[in-house]
């Protein structure tokens, strides 16, 4: 059967084999087959580099295609729902294997091209080539699927807040270098394979001064021949390049980071003009991880540049942790807010509070807002944040959740915030969080797998999931973003 008209010829890259641990665990899930039954299938019926015809039952989390063969489960990358392809099984294991999509044999009514050359091999992406409706809707899929255990949760699952606009949104893009001296490239790493780059040239997460300080730098380093990083011999001396915006101030932040001092470095400002209010260097060095900066020299600019949300206005340096994408934040907080005011706190905590975007929304309704961060730069930050501000005092501790003082918890608060990282809350913290008997929780989270484990040690203490609303943080990605109004009876 031939192809549909520019559609459907997949990239010539084997699936990932690369699992986390939450995936392995929901792949197991979707596995129900025995063991002995699972391995007579496999070796009856799958064969390495084998070609099978397929019907896509579904998008599961990480965003790849699920198709059955009997009861043996087979992942896609680049597959949409309903859809019948063509693939090749490239690796196998005794409950599911991973298969190359080869070709669309009959495309599905949510397929739409993607308009970036890089799609299929690039890591960043997953979704590019669904629709931006049935994005959204299967975001919500995936929340439901993590909640399936609890239909009074799951019913209180709304639609996901998408975006006007769901291109060039994100505020900060950590370009890796990769290839040779001869022909270096500047992009993403590749999908499944972390040491491989995908040239970004036509991203259309990032804003085209973006790409246009992409586009500077990398011809500026090639003129240079200067070797990109090669994490496994340890050996070149570009490692990335940083480039952070501030969407309602138009200030932009440029960084290059290098495995030693190079005096050229000091042109960087010159190369990239007016698109940079502020440059700066960074040097990791080789042994070092990546994201490990032994020195950060500011080439020109203050070293910081300014972020607004809702009106409140942020410093953010280059390794503060601030949302991504700014629209969508605005909404969070906004309805964070919105709730905070319908639940009349006297005294609020904000549990792992980065730079204070809660807390001054917090603050702003005139609560008593007590702090936790656990990073002390980020404190500091804040507290610079809140001076800019003009906000009511917010009482700042640096330290972890789950060591923090007994004295924060018992504070009385009749809110508590939490925003934890993917890997959820730590049981220490959620511990504490649950002797301290607030009448509301407000959970901010980023993994609907993390959100399901989390989420019985509150319902054992008596907390009833009042609202939760999706929201879309990162459109053509699998991740979903939640915010959970629990109260307690």
């Amino acid at each position: 059967m031939s192809k549909p008209a520019g559609l459907l010829s997949a990239k010539s890259t084997s699936s990932s084999k690369s699992t986390s641990s939450g995936s392995l665990c929901f792949i197991w899930r979707l596995c129900s087959l025995s063991g002995a039954a699972a391995s007579k299938l496999s070796e009856n019926l799958f064969i390495m580099n084998e070609e099978l015809e397929l019907t896509i039952e579904k998008t599961v989390f990480e965003g790849r295609a699920l198709a059955r063969q009997g009861r043996f489960v087979v992942f896609v990358d680049g597959a949409l729902p309903g859809e019948r392809i063509r693939a090749r099984l490239s690796y196998r294991k005794r409950r599911y294997a991973f298969a190359q999509l080869l070709e669309v044999l009959e495309p599905s009514p949510q397929r739409c091209a993607s308009g970036c050359s890089a799609f299929g091999t690039c890591g960043g992406c997953s979704l590019l080539n669904m629709d931006y409706a049935a994005q959204l809707e299967q975001k919500r899929n995936f929340l439901l699927e993590a909640l399936h255990a609890w239909p009074d949760v799951a019913a209180c699952v709304a639609p996901v807040w998408g975006m006007e606009d769901p291109y060039f949104f994100r505020n900060k893009m950590v370009y890796s270098f990769g290839g040779s001296a001869e022909a270096p490239v500047l992009g993403m790493h590749r999908r499944g394979d972390f040491h491989a780059v995908v040239s970004a040239e036509t991203c259309r997460l990032q804003s085209p001064q973006a790409q246009e300080v992409l586009r500077r730098v990398l011809a500026w380093t090639r003129k240079h021949h200067w070797a990109p990083f090669d994490e496994r011999a340890k050996t070149g001396l570009l490692r990335d390049l940083t480039v952070r915006e501030g969407k309602r101030t138009g200030q932009r932040m440029v960084m290059l980071t290098t495995t030693a001092l190079q005096a050229a470095v000091t042109e960087l400002p010159g190369i990239v003009g007016d698109l940079a209010t502020t440059v700066l260097h960074g040097i990791s060095p080789p042994l070092h991880n990546a994201a490990r900066l032994e020195r950060v020299e500011i080439l020109s600019g203050s070293g910081v540049i300014a972020e607004q949300l809702n009106g409140l206005t942020f410093e953010v340096g280059v390794s503060t942790f601030f949302q991504t994408n700014t629209l969508q934040a605005e909404k969070m907080f906004s309805l964070l807010a919105q709730w905070a005011a319908d639940a009349q706190p006297r005294v609020a905590l904000d549990l792992y509070a980065g730079t204070g975007p809660i807390a001054f929304h917090l603050a702003r309704l005139g609560r008593r807002v007590i702090a936790v961060e656990t990073h002390p730069e980020s404190v500091a930050a804040a507290r610079r944040n809140q001076q800019r501000n003009n906000l009511p005092a917010i009482e700042w501790l640096a330290a972890d959740v789950e060591q923090a003082p007994e004295a924060v918890f018992a504070s009385q608060p009749d809110l508590i915030v939490v925003d934890p990282p993917r890997t959820g809350l730590h049981p220490r913290a959620a511990e504490k969080i649950v002797a301290a008997a607030a009448p509301h929780i407000f959970y901010v989270s980023c993994n609907p797998a993390t959100l399901a484990r989390d989420l019985p040690r509150f319902r054992a203490a008596n907390y009833a999931v009042k609202r939760i609303q999706p929201l879309d943080m990162f459109p053509h990605s699998y991740h979903v973003e939640s915010l959970l109004w629990l109260s307690r009876a």
